[in-house]
């Protein structure tokens, strides 16, 4: 199975300079956690979830129209292409720990999106035996499993205790 047989084609998208109050209504208005930054070529350079909305807003004591998107997006991106196999995909997101993946062309612009709520409705329904289950609903959670993960805050030691 290839990401494209999965993948939602209706990307959010904005640019860097969009604020972060335009980005919030982008996602309230598409019902989305997620935005592609893209440039002037359509390539994805970065993304930004409702998390970091709340977080940038919450620690620099700034409205969200005062924050532009490239200030806080992430502009290390994960992405796949169409023609990845699904299973590359979920090692990505379980490696990198990240929900989302850009699905972008050789040229760098997005296609679409492939998320992990996606894999988990599709697995589901080969376990019901609505399809044949090209997608195993184990690999699926472990996969949820890897990148829900807790993390260590820094400058916290872990114990071995």
């Amino acid at each position: 199975m290839i990401v494209k047989q999965i993948m939602n084609r209706d990307v959010t998208s904005c640019g860097p300079e969009t604020t972060l109050e335009a980005a919030a209504i982008l996602m309230w208005d598409n019902d989305c956690g997620t935005v592609a930054v893209i440039d002037a070529s359509g390539s994805a350079i970065g993304i930004i979830t409702d998390r970091d909305i709340c977080m940038a807003v919450a620690l620099q004591h700034k409205a969200a129209s005062e924050i532009q998107v490239q200030e806080i997006m992430s502009r290390q991106l994960f992405t796949c292409q169409p023609e990845s196999d699904i299973m590359n995909a979920l090692k990505t997101m379980s490696y990198q720990k990240v929900r989302r993946l850009p699905v972008t062309n050789a040229s760098g612009q997005v296609e679409g999106i492939i998320s992990i709520e996606d894999l988990i409705a599709h697995a589901e329904r080969g376990r019901r035996g609505i399809q044949v289950p090209e997608l195993s609903y184990d690999d699926t959670m472990t996969t949820l499993k890897a990148v829900c993960r807790t993390h260590t805050p820094r400058g916290e030691a872990i114990s071995a205790g």
